[in-house]
């Protein structure tokens, strides 16, 4: 009898151990299913939303600072005795550009870029002025608006980019534009990092704000 009960108990103990393993088990392995494809679905939403949140003229302002980036280092490998031909018909082989609408891309690449570097230099030179009004003064609460021309610059700096836009697709045309762009946003905008700078907050007690060194403008 006791015997009996016995092996009755371990068999029940055994089958509920076996449930409770198998329980496991299959929760692990749903659970191994459903983790990746849920990080693939949200790492597709969030590139997606960053691709489409970036402006025209961010990513295009690459796109003409890569043409003639290329452009100067196929120069340098000619100089080199190398070849530099890859590189200067990058965007004419990837993009699969014709000889004309190619001259184009980097004629207007390289004077929108010089254009930009012009207008960068006026920026770095406002904020240079703009800390050095700061040595030396006490202050007690927000600190001192930025000069209005600094929007303005960065204004002018966009529209440059997107002048600089509409004058290619004008030339291109609706479909041939649609080429281009299609390579833009599938093989540039991916490695494009946009940092948005906070201001500086205030010094947190009332008195002179420590030395600063002007930064090199990016």
């Amino acid at each position: 009898m006791h015997t009996e009960i016995g092996n009755t108990g371990r068999k029940a103990l055994k089958s509920r151990r076996n449930a409770r393993a198998y329980l496991v088990l299959l929760l692990l392995f749903v659970v191994s299913l459903a983790l990746p494809h849920r990080s693939r679905s949200q790492t597709a939403t969030t590139t997606a939303a960053a691709t489409q949140a970036l402006p025209q003229q961010i990513v295009y302002k690459q796109v003409f600072r890569t043409v003639v980036f290329l452009d100067t280092q196929a120069d340098l490998d000619d100089q080199r005795g190398g070849n530099g031909t890859a590189l200067r018909n990058y965007y004419q082989s990837k993009a699969v550009l014709t000889a004309t609408e190619t001259a184009l891309l980097k004629s207007t690449a390289h004077s929108t870029v010089t254009a930009i570097s012009a207008i960068d230099q006026q920026i770095q030179a406002a904020v240079i002025a703009y800390r050095g009004q700061l040595q030396g003064r006490a202050f007690n609460g927000a600190l001192p608006p930025l000069p209005p021309e600094l929007q303005s610059l960065q204004t002018q700096k966009d529209n440059l980019v997107l002048n600089a836009v509409a004058t290619i697709q004008a030339a291109f045309g609706s479909t041939r534009f649609q080429n281009l762009d299609t390579f833009v946003q599938t093989y540039v905008v991916p490695h494009i990092t946009v940092t948005s700078i906070k201001a500086p907050a205030p010094p947190a007690k009332t008195g002179p704000l420590p030395p600063m060194q002007p930064v090199p403008w990016q």
